[in-house]
């Protein structure tokens, strides 16, 4: 009894440390967007909110977050839409092998560097003549969100009945009234969550942003930028905000996404 008492403490302090890890770097920028001090050191000598009011009266990270908001906005929509789409295509294939076959391209830009898929755009977009701008970015993160949406609806897939398809079909439905009445209600959930998902991935996105934005800035750009000239509590703000709309997104996406199951 006491052997296994023990085990499940050391257990649970092992789980505290690895949480610890994980969070504790996101802790400090978070206690230094609150203090009164410009140097980022220890101890904190007051509380304020000034450095969130400096960081959203800054045009360059209103106008960062605005394109953001947008870049997010698409690739939720787009991703949301082309993975459900192709999640339903794939699952109503009767051949095994050829459905996990497009299910394994599918996944591959999700393993693929984001260096590779960045400069691969780049150079796609010159060759076809496009300039850079938030055109690009926004095509770049719907690809790179989109397998995590066809991940997310392949297993909410899973379980559908495709008898109640054809179902509604022998009693005289339409195929627009069947996804109308049918189909979409079953699975309304999980595409909301996937696209909640590809938002909050095209938030946090960098790599193939900086190589396709050109002139425009995302929020992960600017903070680049600003980072080089030194950090100030103004970052750590902007920082702040950011992981917060992000654990928003991700806990709404959860959520949403497990409604059907409860």
């Amino acid at each position: 009894m006491v052997s296994t008492a023990r085990s499940t403490l050391v257990a649970k302090g092992f789980v505290a440390l690895v949480l610890l890890y994980l969070y504790a770097p996101v802790a400090v920028i978070v206690i230094f967007s609150f203090t009164t001090s410009p140097r980022l050191s220890m101890p904190i000598e007051g509380l304020t909110f000034a450095w969130y009011h400096n960081a959203f009266a800054n045009p360059l990270i209103t106008s960062a977050l605005a394109n953001s908001l947008i870049l997010a906005g698409v690739s939720a929509a787009a991703s949301g839409v082309l993975g459900a789409a192709f999640a339903f295509g794939v699952m109503k294939l009767t051949q095994l092998r050829l459905r996990r076959a497009l299910l394994a391209l599918s996944l591959l830009p999700a393993v693929m560097p984001l260096l590779v898929i960045g400069i691969a755009l780049a150079v796609v977009f010159h060759a076809l003549g496009l300039a850079q701008g938030l055109r690009n970015a926004a095509i770049g993160h719907v690809l790179v969100s989109l397998p995590f949406v066809v991940l997310t609806m392949n297993a909410r897939l899973e379980t559908f009945d495709f008898a109640t398809l054809e179902a509604a079909r022998d009693l005289g439905a339409s195929p627009f009234q069947t996804f109308r009445d049918i189909t979409f209600p079953q699975i309304r959930s999980a595409i909301v969550g996937a696209a909640l998902l590809a938002a909050a991935l095209s938030l946090d996105e960098f790599v193939v942003t900086w190589f396709n934005i050109g002139n425009e800035q995302s929020i992960p750009v600017l903070v680049w930028g600003l980072m080089r000239r030194g950090v100030d509590p103004s970052i750590n703000a902007l920082a702040s905000f950011l992981f917060a709309l992000l654990v928003c997104l991700v806990f709404l996406s959860n959520f949403i996404g497990r409604r059907h199951s409860i």
